[in-house]
């Protein structure tokens, strides 16, 4: 039951105590019950948004984010319930009260739909004193709600933070004396090749392909700590293909890197929404992996086109082996390599694409692959287009 709270004066339905600024919203289609409920309620202190359109509602609570929101039986465009539903259906971690106004008591219903009811109901004529009861009961709920979300959020950040800062340090830490080990072996290792007898040939070998798989490790753990530093705003995915192959370039020094990829982005392509380091490393990612798996005379596409007002496709595409079907989501394990063991014919830790797809996720897409065995695959993700006319 809620708790008791001072009676209203006259009309007035007052403000909560300690509350400065309440932001109602009341939807209904009954113009002069809701014009007078509308007036009883700034005059308390609320500040009051009115409706009959449940369309216009939800326009409302996008832009002016209410705390609690009264809806009537009928609409202008539908039912208030349906309203109260959708409200209510909608996922999201913010908690938004609604109290449901019809004109008589509702019936029960014949299938109970307890995560999408209104959290009260007051049937016309409402008084003063039971609506201001409500409103008390159900503001304080979400300020307690609201206290206990950011308190929750604020802790998740810091826990995202410190595990950000470990994986840097982690990494920051393996990667200097790997330098200095990578260093001594291969001189060593030259040393062993110009003089050394086949056994030490062997084992130096073994030794610089042993530091180059772990530099490789590392390098992944570096690639890891960026997954946790994405920043979205407007990125050229022209751009981010250049910043991809540059990079590419500089980690494969004995490929011809460019006379492999083709970059396929019409001028016309319009700026994505997202971060261009992580866009720019997940094509580096795919590229890296199609071009491992792909005969050393074929081309590797970067491919980006507008599918809608509202999206561009991004995608890189080889000519290469291909993936079975039965393959397609182990791959993005990590670790995970089709042809696994220690004898595959490939390299690599199989972690490169469970990089890429944590770097899309937090660019809130994903990675879809499309491939047939002995065609080439084809590596995609689709990206909001981005508002240049809204400052980020």
């Amino acid at each position: 039951m809620p708790a008791r709270v001072p009676k209203p004066t006259e009309n007035l339905i007052l403000l909560p105590p300690g509350f400065d600024r309440v932001v109602l919203l009341i939807a209904d289609s009954e113009q002069r019950p809701t014009r007078s409920l509308a007036q009883s309620l700034h005059s308390g202190g609320y500040h009051v948004a009115v409706t009959a359109s449940g369309r216009e509602a939800l326009q409302i609570i996008q832009n002016q984010h209410p705390d609690l929101i009264l809806i009537g039986e009928h609409l202008r465009d539908g039912a208030g319930m349906a309203l109260c539903q959708h409200l209510k259906a909608e996922e999201g971690p913010e908690f938004l009260p609604v109290i449901y106004m019809p004109s008589r008591e509702p019936s029960p219903p014949a299938i109970p739909l307890p995560d999408y009811a209104p959290d009260a109901t007051l049937c016309k004529p409402i008084t003063p004193a039971a609506l201001q009861n409500w409103l008390w009961t159900l503001l304080r709920i979400k300020q307690q709600f609201d206290r206990r979300l950011q308190q929750y959020t604020s802790g998740a950040r810091t826990l995202e933070m410190l595990k950000s800062d470990i994986i840097s340090n982690v990494s920051h830490e393996l990667g200097t004396p790997l330098l200095q080990v990578k260093s001594a072996v291969s001189l060593l290792a030259e040393d062993i090749i110009d003089s050394g007898a086949r056994e030490q040939r062997l084992i130096a070998d073994m030794a610089t392909q042993a530091i180059s798989r772990l530099e490789s490790i590392v390098n992944n753990i570096r690639q890891l700590a960026r997954t946790h530093n994405i920043e979205l705003g407007p990125v050229s995915c022209s751009e981010a293909a250049d910043l991809a192959i540059r990079s590419l370039e500089r980690i494969m020094t004995t490929r011809r890197i460019r006379d492999r990829i083709e970059k396929r982005i019409l001028p016309a392509v319009p700026p994505i929404m997202g971060d261009k380091r992580a866009l720019a490393h997940v094509l580096q990612l795919l590229l890296d992996n199609a071009l491992k798996f792909s005969p050393v005379d074929s081309q590797v596409h970067i491919l980006a086109e507008q599918i809608s007002d509202r999206e561009v496709w991004v995608a890189v595409r080889d000519f290469g082996i291909g993936i079975a079907p039965q393959e397609h989501v182990r791959i993005f394990e990590a670790f995970y390599q089709v042809n696994g063991g220690a004898a595959r014919p490939y390299g690599g830790t199989g972690t490169g694409l469970t990089l890429a797809m944590l770097l899309a996720r937090g660019m809130n897409s994903t990675i879809v692959l499309e491939s047939t065995p002995g065609e080439g695959s084809t590596f995609s993700l689709i990206l909001p287009i981005a508002r240049l006319d809204v400052p980020y």
